[in-house]
């Protein structure tokens, strides 16, 4: 086992030895000189007077040799002194955290220029104030209770805290350790702080934590699909038989007869069913995409009429088109979708009479801007805007809304892969998806599709 290290000296039992070292030294110099002086004086002077002349310039000798030695040990041990002070000063001060120090009743006995920064006064115009001189009554009153809980509990404290630097006005998240600190018998004489800034260590935490919350949705999603998408070409094989058989059996009945009506909801639940089974080809992503350059305003102005009869009567719908839209790159078919769910999901939140509104523009995403965007990628983009005055959407439901067969809709009343479809689309086109809701203040979507002839576009032509 490795020895133990020597335990080093108490403060107060190193200076005793020093100034008992000192004492001894000059007591022994002293007893020295005066012995050899002696002797010397009367081998030099046998006549009483030279003798008493020689001991008046003894003792003058004896006072500055005495002065000179006192000068020289002072010297040292105040260069001493000096040197440590000065070395513990320039490591305080090179620290890049926040240190100071205050008493137990929260009065600033020390501190760096990196703590300067965050009251922006001088050391000097700190000392011998409180936290109460400098920052708001309710944030004093917070560094005040942790300063007690450290010196309560006796031991160094860790918490987090967000200020503002009167230097420069930045605010960032600082992780501070108090810690009480006791003199050699055991009374309190202070508090210890230390801070440090981490606000970019809790920026890339966030970051961190939304790319591992963003791999498992596309995890979640990708399994979902190969599953819907199974099933759904499965599904699709059997409701081919009986499309087929059920349009024979009405091909070959006779008009007028009873059985017609049953066999023609047949047909019609067949359709609807094929229809399901299309929007989860479309979740899967393995529905064919044929993405063309397309002129958003024309694509929308031609769908306006099937829009308005969804929608009813009641709610109003405005049609808002951009001036100068880009081209964009997508599928038309898939383009309706998209817009055909939206208005439906628009439709069902508002209660009684209300307005949505269809508005197209040209984007610009910049790398800073993607955080704001689902599916995102820097570029150029034509979008349209799908806003509604009804309900808005809980804070709760905002991060399952794109989730499949999610829905806030009462039992028989959709399936809830509409926004899931929504996504999958954009998805596949490399296009971008924002929301914006707040509780009764509505819903806006937006939806973005490549420009045509750009990069973006010409990775998003087949799945």
């Amino acid at each position: 086992m490795p020895q133990a290290s020597p335990s080093q000296p108490s403060p107060p039992e190193a200076a005793t030895a020093g100034a008992a070292k000192i004492a001894l030294t000059y007591a022994a110099l002293s007893g020295v000189w005066i012995l050899l002086s002696d002797r010397l004086v009367q081998a030099l002077a046998p006549d009483p007077g030279w003798m008493t002349g020689l001991s008046i310039l003894k003792g003058w000798v004896f006072v500055t040799v005495t002065a000179l030695l006192l000068f020289y040990m002072v010297k040292r041990l105040v260069a001493g002194v000096a040197s440590r002070k000065a070395q513990l000063r320039t490591l305080i001060h090179t620290i890049p955290d926040l240190v100071w120090l205050k008493d137990p009743q929260g009065v600033y006995l020390a501190c760096n220029p990196a703590f300067e920064r965050f009251f922006g006064s001088r050391e000097s115009e700190i000392l011998g104030k409180t936290d109460y001189d400098f920052v708001p009554k309710e944030q004093a009153d917070f560094f005040r209770q942790k300063d007690r809980e450290a010196m309560a509990a006796g031991e160094p404290r860790v918490n987090e805290e967000w200020i503002t630097l009167a230097e420069g006005g930045a605010r960032v998240l600082i992780e501070t350790l108090k810690t009480p600190m006791v003199d050699q018998s055991g009374v309190l004489v202070g508090v210890l702080g230390i801070g440090r800034d981490i606000t970019l260590q809790d920026s890339h935490s966030k970051e961190r934590a939304k790319l591992q919350a963003q791999l498992f949705e596309a995890q979640k999603l990708e399994s979902l699909g190969r599953f819907a998408g199974g099933v759904a070409h499965d599904y699709n094989n059997m409701l081919s038989v009986i499309l087929s058989n059920a349009d024979l059996a009405l091909y070959q009945m006779e008009e007028g007869r009873p059985e017609r009506r049953h066999l023609e909801e047949i047909v019609k639940a067949a359709r609807h069913s094929a229809e399901l089974t299309a929007r989860m080809l479309g979740f899967a992503r393995r529905q064919p995409s044929a993405p063309q350059a397309l002129d958003f305003n024309q694509a929308v102005a031609d769908l306006l009429p099937v829009l308005g009869r969804l929608v009813g009567e009641g709610i109003e719908l405005t049609w808002q088109p951009g001036g100068e839209l880009w081209a964009a790159w997508v599928d038309r078919l898939q383009l309706e979708q998209v817009l055909t769910n939206l208005v439906v999901n628009a439709r069902d939140a508002i209660q009684g009479p209300g307005q949505i509104t269809l508005a197209t523009a040209n984007w610009t995403l910049r790398e800073r801007d993607c955080a704001d965007w689902t599916e995102p990628g820097s570029g150029q983009y034509a979008g349209i805007q799908v806003s509604d005055t009804g309900s808005g959407i809980a804070l709760e439901v905002q991060a399952s809304i794109f989730e499949p067969f999610f829905t806030t809709k009462p039992s028989g009343h959709g399936t809830g892969l509409g926004l899931a479809m929504v996504r999958g689309i954009v998805r596949q086109h490399q296009g971008a998806l924002q929301l914006e809701t707040a509780p009764g203040r509505g819903t806006t979507f937006r939806v973005l599709f490549p420009r045509a002839g750009t990069e973006a576009s010409a990775g998003a032509v087949q799945p």
